[in-house]
């Protein structure tokens, strides 16, 4: 007589792998449930994707940039903001509070309300806004250790039209003895950027984005999108962040270094080749934009008797050079272009320019990291480092108040 075990058996493989699946699904649930609750105790680059699938983007927390478009400079501070958090990376954060110099003045300055006399402004793009706490800028660090009544009126991602307009439009109000004009290498870029964005030229090349159309990139309509597992996988495979925006990859650090101190410092964005490269004819542009910005400034500045100071801040790749060009090769020298382009038209201008490449490399040798680990800006000791450089400057073009 059939024992019925023929039919049985089938039966519990059923059984069994029903069980196994609940188990795999109970550890899967878990695992997913573990890294929400505890992604803060997670390696740096695991927190963001998690965060990617908790909130929608690589930041722990959703948040508002103190900076938003405009026609005449590309971008703006908005005014009355108070202590708001911003961010240039998952790990970057520091609070920002705005001023409009006057009612109605319409833009945003990170700066102390007017009420004492105005030795210099100081005109430039996020490494004079500065992504730290005001207190470690070096614009306020400068002001501290000079004793002069500075004025800041940087604007991030704007290039050398925008300051031109900001030193035209606000700046002139003071008249002040001295206009000190940060330059970055990027701000070739953003100036044909903002002449592509309002109009007054056909794009040259394909668009390179501001940096800050990385932040934020998000993974929506992909697995990493809501799942906190899959995105931790799949970073730990690749060894990438892997936002699903193009735009994100270009900002993305491809190689890493540290430091004898043991400080590591991320590098090699591909923006940055992009942008800086004087081959490029959107940087060619963007140069014969800047050569009339400086010119109508120096123009402008001689009305009333000031002194024009350009100072260039160079970039990481740079100042780490013996550690960054085994890495890098000819990207480097495209990074440099920019900044050499500039040193040409300080030339061609005769415009009183420091470039602080040098003295920067100098202090570095230190073994001393002068930029954010994960992002192309100063950090608080190298804005304390280049607050010390410009007030040592100053003092040697007797640009001090004796």
């Amino acid at each position: 007589m059939p024992t019925g075990s023929n039919h049985s058996s089938p039966r519990r493989k059923r059984r069994w792998l029903g069980i196994i699946a609940l188990w795999l699904l109970v550890i899967v649930a878990t695992l997913e449930l573990g890294l929400r609750v505890f992604r803060p105790a997670l390696p740096p680059r695991l927190q963001e994707m998690v965060n990617i699938a908790v909130t929608g983007s690589p930041f722990a927390k959703p948040w508002d940039r103190a900076w938003i478009r405009n026609p005449d400079h590309y971008f703006i501070l908005q005014p009355g903001l108070v202590n708001a958090p911003q961010y240039g990376t998952p790990r970057l954060k520091f609070h920002v509070s705005t001023n409009e110099l006057w009612p109605g003045g319409g833009v945003g300055f990170r700066n102390r309300p007017v009420d004492y006399f105005v030795d210099a402004v100081v005109l430039g793009d996020s490494f004079t806004f500065c992504f730290t706490e005001r207190s470690d800028c070096w614009v306020t660090r400068l002001e501290a250790d000079t004793g002069l009544g500075l004025v800041n009126l940087g604007l991030p991602v704007t290039g050398s039209h925008s300051h031109w307009l900001v030193l035209r439009d606000f700046g002139k109000f003071y008249q002040p003895p001295l206009v000190i004009w940060q330059f970055f290498g990027n701000d070739f870029n953003d100036d044909y950027g903002l002449f592509i964005a309002n109009g007054a030229l056909d794009p040259l090349d394909p668009p390179t984005h501001p940096p800050d159309d990385a932040a934020g990139a998000d993974g929506e309509g992909s697995l990493r999108s809501w799942s906190a597992l899959y995105a931790v996988l799949e970073t730990i495979v690749t060894g990438r962040r892997n936002y699903d925006d193009p735009v994100a990859q270009g900002f993305e650090d491809r190689y890493v270094l540290t430091l004898p101190s043991g400080e590591r410092l991320q590098f090699g964005q591909t923006y940055e080749p992009q942008a800086m490269d004087m081959e490029r004819a959107a940087n060619q542009a963007g140069l014969e934009i800047s050569r009339a910005a400086f010119s109508m400034a120096q123009d402008l500045i001689e009305t009333w008797d000031g002194r024009l100071a350009v100072v260039i801040v160079p970039t990481r790749e740079e100042v780490y050079e013996k550690h960054t060009a085994a890495a890098m090769g000819a990207e480097l020298e495209r990074i440099a272009s920019a900044r050499l382009a500039m040193l040409a038209l300080c030339a061609e201008l005769d415009l009183l320019c420091y470039d602080a490449l040098a003295d920067l490399q100098g202090r570095a040798g230190a073994n001393k990291l002068l930029y954010y680990e994960d992002d192309l800006h100063l950090n608080p000791l190298g804005n304390q480092v280049f607050a010390e450089l410009m007030a040592g400057w100053l003092a040697l073009q007797n640009l001090l108040p004796s």
